[in-house]
């Protein structure tokens, strides 16, 4: 069977010129996840991809197609076409109950390879067409057996996604109270304005006993500097070392686990890659350890920073490394480092045309709030628990990506059977999808 026998490709949908609709554009789409999380806004050009939930967008050209970008879109309202680049081929699966198996056929290294040798065109910019994809010869299962295959890998999927969504929360839950403290002033302020009660002065929900050793921590009053009194202004830098360790051409291991400025995200690592040492990139130097903020110094507003929560990593040159000098204060030092308000500061202070950078000690002297070092120290113990849970899901979410990786090419291949029944509702089967 065809692959045009199975799946519509670049299916015909149309939206008005002029009229904005959900745009996605090619830095979106990720390389080892399935769902697509950043959807933009722009008016209707006529040319480019036109997509809905449930298509598979599959980038067509060199690097992005050998990179392995591409994505299912499932963040639209119901029944609203999206638009993106004319560089995505749309897979539309003919059957809904082939939704899923379309997806995973993108990611299906068969397929890709078929794709990657089909590409046309100038060195540099070379591209695959839709027609050379709808000669691809799928593998020989059955429809059950398709469903079965989907359901499966989508069910990793949805656990990596669900603790992609549980971490963001913890992360919102860390920066609330960061913002409160440190940036608003919160517990002073509402001293200044009559509360006495110690859960009244936090805002937040802490057990009375928790608020009650809390709460006269706060100074009752903002000082001249516009600070709370006692509290001064400083650096990063009095709290962190910067670019503490670097491999050297005589002092290296044999390998590395690679950590480059594309494969961080908002906080996210997304992936790392292996390499031997006479194989690695040159940049790869950053000793990277537990506790170490990382922010990308090309580029910053991309939001290339994350939080180091294992041993063994190392980063690119790419990236400055601030190490806390305490333990008490890595928390503190990831959420000042990494507010919204900083990281546009550093994106305009960037400068160096097609490839604006800042020098990494600008990112060591972002300036913030020293606030009395027990407030720190009892901040850092409130978020701990938050950043290690956050941790844990990383990493089980990369060990479920590994196991998604590894039987999908078993289960199209057939070495690995499942059984021949159907996974779904039957009158799934009979669902079309074409316009």
């Amino acid at each position: 069977m065809r692959l045009e026998d199975l799946i519509k490709l670049n299916p015909k949908l149309t939206l008005k010129k002029g009229v904005p609709a959900p745009f996605i554009e090619m830095a979106a789409l990720p390389t080892n996840e399935k769902f697509i999380h950043e959807i933009g806004q722009r008016e209707a050009i006529g040319s480019g991809a036109k997509f809905q939930n449930g298509d598979t967008l599959f980038a067509r050209i060199t690097p992005c197609l050998e990179n392995g970008k591409g994505g299912y879109v499932s963040g639209l309202p119901d029944g609203v076409v999206g638009q993106g680049s004319t560089e995505f081929i749309v897979l539309r699966a003919r059957k809904k109950s082939d939704e899923q198996f379309a997806y995973y056929l993108s990611r299906f290294q068969k397929f890709r390879n078929f794709a990657e040798k089909g590409m046309e065109g100038t060195s540099g910019r070379q591209r695959v067409t839709w027609q050379t994809l709808a000669d691809f010869e799928l593998p020989d299962l059955s429809k059950m057996q398709r469903t079965a295959i989907g359901e499966v890998l989508a069910s990793l999927d949805d656990k990596i996604e669900l603790n992609r969504r549980m971490n963001e929360t913890l992360e919102e839950m860390a920066r609330a109270l960061f913002r409160d403290w440190f940036i608003d002033f919160g517990p002073t302020r509402r001293q200044m304005d009559g509360a006495t009660d110690p859960a009244a002065i936090l805002g937040h929900a802490f057990p009375n006993d928790k608020a009650a050793t809390l709460a006269p921590l706060f100074p009752a009053r903002l000082g001249e500097n516009g600070l709370p009194e006692g509290w001064d202004w400083g650096a990063v830098s009095d709290l962190a070392d910067l670019n503490p360790k670097s491999w050297t051409v005589k002092k290296h291991p044999e390998q590395v686990d690679y950590l480059d400025l594309g494969n961080t995200k908002w906080g996210r690592i997304e992936e790392t890659t292996g390499y031997l040492w006479s194989e690695a990139p040159s940049r790869a130097k950053r000793i990277l350890e537990p506790g170490d903020t990382i922010v990308g110094t090309v580029r910053p507003g991309n939001g290339s920073y994350a939080l180091i929560g294992r041993e063994g990593l190392t980063g690119s040159t790419g990236f400055a490394v601030l190490r806390p000098k305490h333990l008490s204060v890595t928390e503190f030092v990831y959420l000042a480092l990494t507010s919204p308000e900083n990281i546009n500061i550093l994106a305009n202070l960037a400068d160096g045309g097609a490839y604006p950078a800042i020098n990494p000690k600008v990112v060591a002297d972002t300036k913030i709030v020293l606030a009395d070092s027990k407030v720190i120290e009892d901040f850092s113990n409130l978020t701990q628990s938050m950043f290690a849970k956050r941790h844990f899901n990383e990493q089980e979410s990369q060990t479920l990506a590994q196991i998604r990786d590894l039987l999908l090419p078993k289960l199209m291949s057939r070495e690995i059977q499942l059984k021949d029944e159907p996974m779904v509702q039957d009158n799934l089967d009979g669902y079309s999808q074409e316009p």
